[in-house]
Order: structure tokens, then sequence, then C-alpha cells
């Protein structure tokens, strides 16, 4: 199979070479006018004669390589050739010899083989006409006829068309198509030719490859449309045309490589000054482009339709040829410059030095060599195979971050251990203290007695004058050095953890490198494909019968591939919104004093961490009375309900499907299927669309979108036991509402910041989590959506983070839910992403009202306010008193799991000296302790001004009701009984939480 398509690639490469020899030959033979070459114009191509023979010869074809021999020889003699009377049917020979290579060309591109009696058939035509002998004389070139002498009447010549037949001797005047080439009626444009079965991995390669030269190709059109003598755009045209043709036959798409071949021999003529680019040429070629793109996509359902636009594609290609330029009146003399067109088409070939022919083709070449080793620094890589190397850097990243969570869990424990170390240092300085020097008498007579017998020496020394130890004594010792040790373990720890530390600022610096070099590589300019736009503003304009110019700025903003691709459908069909419905009619224009030619912006920036791109006309501006009668009419609103709606939201109603207000159904607007379809992509891409427009001046569309859509920066949050990312390109601003800041508006919390009355909504009753009441101090996030502003009141700041969005699939709660995306966190956890323009459609806040808020980051605070902030910046901390080590570690590791931080005391005292000594959320007590009870912290607790108000839970094994009824009347605010079940902790802790989160004083 390999062997197969290497051979079938190689026939394709000969192809591709050999008809562009050809075609350059064919062109010198057919000049226009009905003129007839010179020897001299003809000798100056024998070398492309040589590598048509070359070629066929390298690739095993002997019946062309000997044509191509006779063809070589002929053109290399023609300067020494005389241009006497017989010179015609010398040229008509070489016709009919061009003819038929190029057609056994075609034959061995369709069937991989040559027809082996071709080169008989041609010499049994012309009988004595060899390599050696391309000009034999004329008696034997004709078959016995009897030449005359010069001098002589040339009556007596036998007429050309007794010597070849009539299509050799008079071809077609223009065309410069082989009969091959000629416009191919559906009959004979198979399915095999319009879709070949070629190679996945070619095709992977020349996809993208023919996309630029196509675009290359749309964007010198519409430049030659008004700049149509710009030789560098013609000269850039009809490279992308040829590289697109020698492309296609290499890989085995001739019917592409046949069309675009059409493309190149016209825009060959226009290098030549022999034809001009004319707005019909350019609609023709258009037509073409199309056709290719349609090939390219190869659905096979689409043949019928193909087959029908690629005859009429060809037909019309063809018809080019005829279309001469008035700037190509030319004499009959002028030399023919397939060779080198552009340079030579100045001056006849006969008067030119051949170093001034020499020096264009040296240009070429060297051109060709410099764009060739450009080439050769650029690789191909496949998106597919780019999107698998960022989803293994997201994985890094994730692992990153579980790394640097098992580091601050290690340094977490560092801490434990050394505040166990310092309570065991306490220890054993006060035993140390009391036994170490201390004997006891009895102790002291006992060892003195047990060790007398052995050692009588030590008998002689009194209490003072030696040392004596018992167990005691050797306890504390070890001990004291155990708490040496203990000290010298934790500082090489405490070394390790910060080297470790260190290691990793590394390798997040390292990987964050990584990921946005990686993330480079899918970075395009995003003015990739304003050339689609430039062509759809001037089809709707000569649709609409409108004079519309479209102006593009920023085209070099770059942007995520996958943001490319998926924006721009919505993004032509805003640009040819704002041409039908936007631009006025020129006459309108006029009467209303404004330029004769409308006008269509199309602005591409970078603001932070998104793309922002503004599509603004200026025509008319939206009609808002017309919008909302259009709205009523079609059943999207009722009629009562127009007088009291907002200016933003009639704009709004645009974006809903079945909308439209074009008055009449056709192909260019009306079907009510549009702007509802693009705000569905753009928010399906985490991003905003938002209409600014006045009435007579115009309209702008300004999408905000993100860098790219796989990795982004995300603010995480709580709410209640869950976590979620929300994208930071969808949060305006995060503030702390002080306690008593949000007003009760008609039933409705409002937040006031600075001018703006902003309505808060719970996030988590707005995702499903049940109707948690918004009051106290919270943080707010104030969100953007396509309907405004909404702040979202949220239980817990966790930080930014950078994610990795993963998609959610195809489940069908998660099609029309609020959530964009998953993530996993650092701890392993799945977090979803939510998608705040979904989440907020549909709601607005037109509220007023006087209210407080404090901005996260103020420089200058009040008390209260601080105190606020210090309860909400961080995780909500909850204190639990129990003497039991068990019940510590197990229900603190209940509400941990929560995402609340807990602080724990073995015992009532130190409870209380802990809760005095910093502000609780909550506080969870055991009733039966040491030192103080529970019972005995519940009183010392609310006589104290800074936990008087903090909800304090009794957590017990008694569950009878006199110790219920004595904790509540002592203050308790909840009783729980051991053994508790998680959720129910859970839900009773944020039933408090809620409530006084952050509470003062």
């Amino acid at each position: 199979m390999g062997g197969e398509l290497d051979r079938h690639g190689l026939i394709g490469i000969f192809a591709a070479e050999a008809e562009d020899g050809l075609q350059k030959i064919w062109k010198a033979l057919n000049l226009k006018k009905g003129a007839t070459p010179t020897p001299e114009s003809l000798h100056e191509l024998f070398i492309v004669g040589h590598s048509v023979r070359g070629a066929a010869a390298l690739y095993g074809f002997s019946n062309v390589a000997d044509l191509g021999e006779i063809l070589e020889s002929a053109l290399e003699q023609a300067g020494g050739a005389s241009s006497g009377g017989e010179w015609p049917a010398v040229v008509a020979m070489l016709r009919d010899l061009v003819e038929t290579l190029r057609k056994q060309v075609d034959v061995i591109v369709k069937t991989d083989a040559e027809e082996p009696d071709c080169f008989a058939a041609w010499t049994a035509r012309y009988p004595g006409v060899t390599a050696a002998q391309p000009f034999p004389s004329a008696q034997a070139q004709l078959e016995g006829v009897q030449l005359v002498d010069e001098s002589s009447s040339t009556a007596a010549l036998p007429s050309v068309d007794d010597v070849v037949p009539e299509s050799v001797v008079h071809p077609p005047p223009v065309s410069s198509q082989s009969a091959a080439e000629e416009p191919a009626s559906t009959d004979i444009l198979t399915d095999s030719y319009l879709l070949p079965e070629l190679d996945a991995e070619v095709l992977e390669f020349f996809g993208p490859e023919a996309q630029e030269y196509i675009e290359t190709i749309e964007t010198s059109l519409l430049k030659l449309e008004k700049e149509p003598t710009d030789a560098e755009t013609i000269h850039k045209l009809f490279r992308a045309a040829h590289t697109l043709k020698g492309s296609a036959f290499t890989v085995g798409f001739q019917c592409i490589g046949d069309l675009t071949h059409h493309v190149e021999d016209f825009m060959g003529a226009v290098r030549e000054g022999k034809q001009r680019v004319t707005s019909e040429a350019t609609d023709i070629i258009f037509k073409a482009i199309d056709v290719v793109k349609a090939l390219m996509k190869r659905e096979a359902g689409l043949l019928e339709q193909i087959r029908g636009d690629y005859a009429a594609a060809q037909r019309r290609l063809a018809q080019l040829e005829h279309v001469t330029s008035s700037a190509a009146e030319t004499p009959s003399a002028v030399a023919p410059s397939s060779v080198q067109p552009a340079s030579m088409a100045a001056a006849p070939t006969g008067q030119e030095a051949p170093e001034k022919r020499a020096a264009p083709r040296a240009q070429e070449a060297a051109g060709a060599e410099s764009k060739t080793a450009a080439e050769q620094a650029v690789i191909r890589v496949s998106k597919e195979r780019l999107e698998r190397l960022l989803n293994l850097v997201g994985e890094l990243v994730i692992s990153r971050g579980r790394l640097e969570q098992r580091l601050v869990a290690l340094e977490q424990f560092a801490n434990q251990v050394q505040s166990t170390k310092g309570r065991m240092v306490e220890a054993v300085r006060s035993f140390e203290e009391k036994h170490t020097f201390n004997v006891p008498a009895s102790s002291a007579s006992a060892a003195g007695g047990a060790s007398g017998a052995s050692l009588p020496v030590t008998s002689d020394f009194g209490g003072l004058e030696f040392d004596r130890y018992d167990d005691f004594n050797i306890l504390a010792r070890r001990m004291a050095e155990v708490s040496t040790d203990v000290g010298e373990v934790m500082a090489q720890l405490s070394g390790s953890i910060k080297k470790a530390r260190e290691d990793m600022g590394l390798l997040q610096r390292l990987t964050l490198d990584m990921r946005d070099e990686i993330a480079r590589a899918r970075i395009v300019p995003i003015g990739t494909p304003f050339t689609r736009f430039k062509r759809a503003v001037r089809e709707m304009a000569r649709a609409t019968g409108k004079d519309v110019e479209l102006v593009t700025s920023g085209e070099q903003t770059e942007v995520d591939t996958a943001v490319v691709e998926r924006l721009v459908d919505p993004l032509v069909h805003m640009v040819r919104n704002s041409v039908f419905h936007g631009i006025e009619k020129t006459e309108v224009r006029v009467a209303c004093g404004k330029p004769a030619k409308g006008t269509v912006y199309l602005h591409a920036a970078h603001r932070g961490n998104s793309v922002v791109i503004e599509v603004e006309d200026d025509g008319g501006g939206l009609d808002v009375e017309k919008i909302k009668a259009k709205a009523v009419s079609v059943g999207l609103i009722r009629p009562e309900q127009t007088p009291d709606l907002p200016y933003a939201d009639a704009l709004k109603l645009i974006f809903l499907p079945g909308f439209t207000t074009a008055d009449q159904i056709g192909d260019q607007a009306g079907r009510g299927v549009g702007m509802d379809v693009v705000k569905r992509v753009i928010e399906s891409m985490n991003g905003q669309i938002d209409i600014e427009t006045e009435k007579g001046v115009g309209t702008k569309f300004t999408l905000s979108l993100p860098f790219t859509l796989l990795i982004s920066t995300a603010l995480l949050v709580r709410v209640g036991a869950e976590r979620y990312a929300i994208p930071l390109s969808s949060i305006r601003e995060v503030v702390l509402a002080a306690p008593g800041a949000m007003q009760d508006v008609g039933g409705r919390p409002i937040l006031q910041i600075g001018e703006e009355a902003l309505e808060v909504r719970s996030l988590g009753r707005l995702i499903g989590l049940g109707d948690t009441k918004v009051e106290g101090a919270r943080p707010v996030l104030v969100a953007r959506g396509a309907t405004g502003v909404t702040g979202l009141a949220v239980d817990e700041l966790l930080g930014r983070q950078e994610i990795v969005v993963k998609t959610l699939g195809t489940l069908r709660p998660f099609q029309q839910s609020c959530f964009g995306g998953a993530s996993i966190d650092p701890e392993g956890h799945v977090v979803l992403v939510l998608d705040i323009g979904r989440l907020l459609a549909g709601r607005t806040a037109e509220l007023s009202g006087p209210a407080l808020a404090q901005p996260l980051l103020a420089a200058d605070g009040s008390e209260a306010e601080e105190a606020g902030a210090e309860a909400t910046s961080g995780p909500t901390r909850i204190l639990l008193i129990d003497d039991s080590l068990s019940v510590r570690k197990f229900v603190g590791r209940m509400l941990e799991r929560a995402g609340y931080q807990v602080e724990t005391a073995v015992d009532g005292e130190d409870g209380v000296k802990k809760a005095t000594a910093r502000r609780y959320s909550v506080i969870i007590t055991d009733l039966e302790m040491p030192k103080l009870n529970g019972y005995e912290v519940l009183q010392t607790l609310r006589q104290r001004s800074n936990t008087k108000s903090t909800p304090i839970m009794v957590m017990t094994t008694r569950a009878g009701e006199k110790h219920q009824q004595a904790a509540m009347s002592l203050g308790a605010s909840g009783y729980l009984t051991k053994p508790v079940e998680e959720r129910a902790l859970v839900a009773a802790v944020e039933q408090w939480v809620g409530r006084t989160t952050g509470a003062t004083p």
C-alpha cells in the first residue's frame, strides 16, 4: 500500500512538472491575434522541452520521453530555422506534438500508464520527423511535394491545409487550454475524479496548506479589484494559484489542480499585460474558489451539486481567456513572455539582450530559494497533537498544585510537631527540675544499699559530694535527650521543607513557561479569516444595491486557533447584518448628510486576558420601537409589556430565537436564524456580547472572549459544601459587604457600589443548592453577563487559580445547565466551572437605594469593616473544644472536608483562652471536660463582649432533655448528640455561618 501511494505521489509530481512546461510552450505557439511565433522565440524554450523529456524518462514513460526528445530537438534547432513559407507547417506540427504530449500526461495521471502506441501514431502522421532531424526537407515532410525556390511564386507551394489536419493548422486562436482541459461536461466528471481516494495523512497536511493559498488568492483578488495594476499583488496571486495547482497534482487531487490551472493561466495573462482583473473576472474566480473549498470538504452527499458547480466554474474560467483588456493592444511581434512575463513584457524578445533576460530568472530563482529556506524553518503540527500536548501540560499543572498541597500539609504537620515538641519540652523541664537533683532519701538509701555491695567506694561520699541517680533521674535525662533529638529533626525537616518550597517555585515557573510556549503554538492572528469578511461585505453590498466598505484593524491580535475557528461564522453573520440592516441606501445616506459609501468597522484588540472584537457600522442604528413591534407580532412578548420594557431589554430582543426585522424572507435575511445562534456560540466560549446603538449614527457590537479555551484563570469559591470555579474574565470586581450594607428593596437585597445600585443574589440559590438568604457580611462577586452586572453572594473566597478546563461531554443534564466545563483542583476533586453568561441569562437589575459597600482592597476602613474583612477574607474558622483526641480528629476532618478551617482545644480552659484570643465563626464544645466543663465554657464566653454573639454549639453524648435545657439556658446556639452524622453537622454549622460570619464584638 505504501509503494502504491509513493508511486501515485511521484506521478502527481511528474504531471505537475510536465504540464507546467508544456503549458509554457503551448502559449508560445498560440499567440493572440493569430500571430505566428518566430523561430527565435521558440528556441528560448528548448530548456523547457529538455526538462519535459528528462522527467518522462526519469519516471519510465518511454513513449512520452521519445516525443519529448523530438520536441526538445525541434525547439533547440528552431533558432536556425527559416521563417519562410514552410514555417507555419512546422509550427502546426509542433502544436500537434505538444497537444499529443499533454493528452498523454492526462492519461498517465488517470491510469498510471501511457498509451503504448502514442509515439508510433504521431510519427505515422509525420514521417521523417525524428529527434535528429526535427526539420526534414520540405519534400520529405510534405510527402514528396516539390518545393519551389523562394524567389518563385508561392502559388506553387502546397497549402498547409493539405499537409496536416485543419484542427492542427488552425487551432483556437485564443484559448490556451488543451483538449483535455476544455470545459468539462458533467458526464466526464466522475465520482473518482471529484472525490479521489487519498491518503489521510497526506490530506492532513494538504488541507491547511491549501487553505493558506486560497486565502491568499481571495485577499489578492479583493485588492486587485481596487488596484488592478499592482504588480506585486498580481505576482502573489499567480504564485498562490501555481503552488496550489502543483500541490493538488502532487497529492493526487487532480480536479483541484485542473481548476486552479485555469486561474494560473488567467493570472499569467494578467502578468503579461494581456488581460486585467475586472469585477466580472473576480466573481468568476471567487466561484471557482468556492468549488475548491467544497471539494476540500470531501462530502459524498454533495457530489451532484459539486459536479454542476465544477462544470460551470470550468466553463466560466475558460471564457476568461477571451476577455481581453483594452490595455492589451500589443504588436503581433511581441515576444511570448511565459518564461519571465513580468519582466519581459516591455520589449520584444528579439531586441532584448541575453543578460537582461537572464537577470529576472536569477531573481526569481533567488526568491524561490529564500522562500524554500524559510519554509524549511517551519514544521506543521496537527491541532489535535497540540491539544494533547497542552492537556498533558494541564495535567502537569494539576500535579504541581497537588504537590504544593502536600507541601502545605507537610508544613502544617511540622507546625503541629513543633507545637507538640514545645509541650514536651515544657513537661521535661518541669519534670527535670523536680527530680534531677532532688533525690528522695528512701530512694537514696535504697540505691546506696543496692550499690554499696558492689561499689563500696561510693559509701565514702556524702549526699552533696556525689550525685546518685535512681529511675526518675534516668527518665528525666532520657526525656531531655529525646527533646534535643526532636529539635534537631525539626530543624532538618524545616530546612528540607524550605528547599522543597524553592524547588516548587522553580517547577511552577518552568511549568508555566512550558504551558505558555505550547499554547503559543496554537495562537494565530485573528486577521487570518478577515478576507472572508471582506468578501461577505462585497457580496451583501451587491445583493442589496449598496455601496459599502469594510475597514479592519487589529489583524495581528493573537488568539487561540480554537477561538478563531468558532468565531468565524458568527462574525460573518454580524458583518452581513451590518450591511443588510445597518447601512442605508446611497440616496438615503446622501439625504441625511452622510458619505454615499457606508462603512463597516471590524476591530480586534487585547484587554487583559480577553480578546475584544468590535463590529461597528455608520448606518441608521437600531430602531427600538420597530424591534418591540416585531417582537409583539411574532409572539415573543405581550403588547402590555412594551411600554414598561427598559431600553436595554428591548435591544436584547434581537437575541431571541426566531426574531428578525427583515420585511421579506430571502437568502440574505429574514429567516430568524442568526443573532440567537451568535449569542449562543459566544457564550459557549465563556464570552459576552454587548450592544451600543444610536439612531441615525450607527450600531456597535462588542464581543469579549477568553484568550484561550483550554487553560484559564479562575476564582475558586465555596457555596455550602461545594466548590466552584468562575473565570476571572466574567468578574468585574469583588467586594466584601459590611454588616448592614445590604438594604431590602421590594424583597430584594440591594448593595450600593459608588453610584451603582446592585442587586445581590445568592449563588447557591441560582445553581439550585437551596434557598440561602443573602444577609450579613459576605463576599460579593460583581459578575458581568449579557444582561448586565449582578452581585453574586458566596460563602467563601478560596483564591485565584489557573485551571485546565475540560468539556462536560454530551450528558443531557449539562447541555442546558449553567456550567461551561469542569476542572480538577490540586486536591484531586472535580470542580465545576460556572458559565456566568448562561447563569445570568434573562436576569437584570434596575434598582436604586442607599446602601453601603466596602471594596476588597480598601485603604482605610473602620474597625468594624476590618473585622468583617478578617472574618470573610480567609477560610471560615471553627473552634472545636473536646478532651478526646479521637473526637477532635474525627469531627475536625468532617468540617475540613466541608471547607472550614478547624482549630482545636484540649479542654474547657484551653478553649476559653483560644476563643478570647481570636475570633471564630462557630464554636463547638463538649460538656464533660477537665478544668472547665461545657456549661462553664458557655457561661464564661457569653459574659465576654467579643464572644457574646458568636454561635456556640454543644456536642455531647448526653442526650437527655435536662442537659439540653441547661445548655440552652446558658446561651447555646445548638445541641448535637454523639455520634454525630457528617451531613447533619455540616448543615448545622452552615446555618450559623450564614447568619453571623464576621460578627463584630
